[in-house]
Formats: structure tokens, C-alpha cells, sequence
């Protein structure tokens, strides 16, 4: 049965976001290509909070710019997943409204990976099915574009507990604007890249004043020049 409100969603499933930034909050250049931000320990972080949940999600844009599996590239995280009874590796997911996605690429052609792909009620049939030929799970919505409503309810469905989000900012903004989001972890990386049009982790209409999301301070970890900080809904 699907969930019926926000409250039933949250429930159902634990949604976390996590994303590196530079010190003036971007995730990327104006031009919105792949950026590596972080180091290898970010890396490796980045491999330990994928490992906690069941799917890894991003946009469109996100995907195009990076279109390869979100794993847990460490062995001894996937080991323990594998020990506690779990995939080897989380559901690596997209969200494209029109599936307008580089095909065959590094994410499609994965093998023993779970693969998803959320995307509007007009999305090409024939791209559809080409994509389920791959072993893709197609989840056609009702809308012409997917809402987190769908996304929670499909996944909530096929017994997910914890969902990390990873970009991009209109996709996380999203989560963020429904009240959605349980968990956020920021790596701040010792670098600028300034820009007004350049993206930053959280994007969208923006809030009103009054009307901001709060979140509280649950870690903050200095490795070297970087700052691992974790924040968690108030209760």
C-alpha cells in the first residue's frame, strides 16, 4: 500500500544527503561538469555513507556529468554489507522525466548492480523499453515529472529503509523543500570556485524567511584541510 501523507513517507524511509562543497558552498563550475572536490579521504567517506543505505539517487544533470553506478568501492564495507545479510551494493538510481540520459554508458552496462530509473508519464516508450532490455528498472510516474512522493512511495515498496540523495541541488532541494530530509553530510573542501551561476548543494525556489529548514549539529570532523560535518533533523 502507498504511503498516504509526508509523515508516512518519512517513516517508511530514512532520506540523507551528502555532497562536497568548497568554501563558498559549490558543488560545481558555472559549466556544471564533473569537479573533484575532495580528497581520498572524502573518498573513502563518501564509500562509508553509501554503504548505510539501501539506494544512492541523483538527477539527471548530476548523472550526465557522472554517468557511472554509485557503489561502495571499498571491500571491506562491501564485505560487511554482504555479512549483514544485504546487496553487495546499494540500488544505484536516476531520476530523468524524459529519459534524456547518454546511453550505454558505465551505469547501464553494470553488471550484479541494481539499477533504477525514475522518469514522467511522456518518457519515450521505445527508450523505455530499451532500457529495461538492459536491466534497468523503469518507473514510469504519473506525472510529467517524477515527484518524491513516487520516489519515496516506489522504493518504500520495494522494502527500502535508507535513501541517500547526492545532487544535484535542484534534486536535493526538492527533499528539502517537502520536509523530507532526516540527514545531511557536507565534506568542505579548502578550495573556491566562486561564480554566481555556479550550482551550490541545495538549489530550488529557496525558503522564506520564517521558513527556513533547521538542522542540528550532530558531528563535525577535521581530517587536514577538510571538514566532515553531519547535521540531523531536530526531534
Amino acid at each position: 500500500m502507498l504511503a498516504q501523507n509526508a509523515r508516512d513517507w518519512e517513516a517508511a524511509v530514512f532520506v540523507s544527503v551528502n555532497m562536497a562543497m568548497s568554501m563558498d558552498g559549490k558543488i560545481a563550475t558555472k559549466a556544471r561538469g564533473p569537479v573533484k572536490l575532495g580528497t581520498a579521504l572524502d573518498s573513502l567517506r563518501m564509500s562509508e555513507i553509501r554503504a548505510e543505505h539501501d539506494a544512492v539517487i541523483n538527477g539527471a544533470s548530476t548523472f550526465r556529468a557522472y554517468p557511472f553506478p554509485l557503489i561502495v568501492k571499498d571491500e571491506a564495507l562491501v564485505l560487511k554489507r554482504i555479512k549483514r545479510g544485504e546487496p553487495a551494493q546499494p540500488i544505484s538510481a536516476v531520476v530523468s522525466s524524459g529519459l534524456e540520459i547518454p546511453r550505454r554508458t558505465p551505469w547501464e552496462l553494470a553488471k550484479n548492480i541494481e539499477r533504477w530509473i525514475f522518469c514522467g508519464s511522456k518518457a519515450p516508450k521505445a527508450k523505455i523499453l530499451s532500457l529495461e532490455k538492459s536491466g534497468v528498472k523503469v518507473v514510469k510516474c504519473r506525472g510529467l515529472r517524477p515527484s518524491t512522493k513516487e520516489i519515496l512511495d516506489a522504493f518504500a515498496l520495494a522494502g527500502v529503509k535508507q535513501l541517500l540523495l547526492e545532487g544535484g541541488g535542484e534534486f536535493n532541494a526538492s527533499f528539502l523543500e517537502a520536509g523530507l530530509v532526516d540527514k545531511v553530510h557536507l565534506t568542505m573542501t579548502p578550495l573556491v570556485i566562486g561564480g554566481k551561476e555556479s550550482p551550490t548543494w541545495a538549489e530550488g525556489k529557496g525558503f522564506a524567511k520564517g521558513k527556513f529548514p533547521r538542522f542540528r549539529l550532530k558531528e563535525a570532523r577535521r581530517e587536514k584541510d577538510e571538514l566532515f560535518l553531519t547535521y540531523v533533523k531536530p526531534e
